[in-house]
């Protein structure tokens, strides 16, 4: 899709490394594309964080953007692929899980965002509820007790991959019951396969 005249012109001029088209386009995307995040991960440092990141890229990569297609569906998009990125590396390094969970401990201190949390453990709860029972209590020993597949699996006498593919089927069932009623309600905790919270 063609873009309008006056952002081609923009585009053309960051292709040749003009700094103030680079920063018109960074302030007229910033917002939207901060809002945007924020539907995935809603912790303001992380959102910042990122688009900080993606506009860098944008820079490095200027001389490959393509001034005659929609250079906003390309931001949306690099920015997406950007947030599933970095959940992912969250969800592989501990350190980053507890930095993104203190920050959203230090919004619970805002009401709203304490409201929000509320809802949140409230679903989460349903959630669970809505498993088959044998799941719903493997998922609640690993979960909420913290015990490993094999401590879990002769608990029930069951064996370990019984236990594994449970989680497995528990944590789809509960990714899809938040998507459906969760209206963007902290994903994070989804989308990086961590359910945290003591219902």
């Amino acid at each position: 899709m063609p873009v309008g005249n006056e952002e081609a012109v923009l585009l053309k001029k960051l292709q040749q490394g003009d700094a103030a088209a680079y920063i018109t386009l960074y302030n007229q995307y910033y917002p939207s594309l901060y809002t945007y995040i924020l539907h995935f991960v809603n912790i303001p440092a992380f959102a910042e964080d990122a688009l900080q990141e993606i506009f860098i890229k944008i820079w490095e990569i200027r001389e490959r953007i393509n001034p005659e297609l929609s250079f906003s569906g390309y931001l949306y998009r690099i920015t997406r692929n950007h947030v599933f990125k970095s959940l992912k590396k969250i969800t592989a390094d501990e350190s980053l899980r507890l930095q993104v969970m203190q920050e959203l401990q230090q919004q619970t201190n805002d009401a709203d965002t304490s409201l929000v949390w509320k809802e949140y453990e409230a679903l989460l709860l349903a959630a669970i509820r809505q498993l088959p029972p044998q799941r719903q209590k493997v998922f609640r020993l690993c979960r909420e007790e913290s015990k490993s597949y094999e401590e879990v699996a002769i608990e029930l006498g069951i064996s370990r991959n019984t236990v594994k593919e449970h989680m497995v089927m528990a944590m789809k069932s509960i990714r899809f019951y938040f998507y459906t009623n969760a209206d963007g309600l902290l994903p994070i905790f989804l989308l990086s396969g961590l359910v945290i919270t003591k219902p």
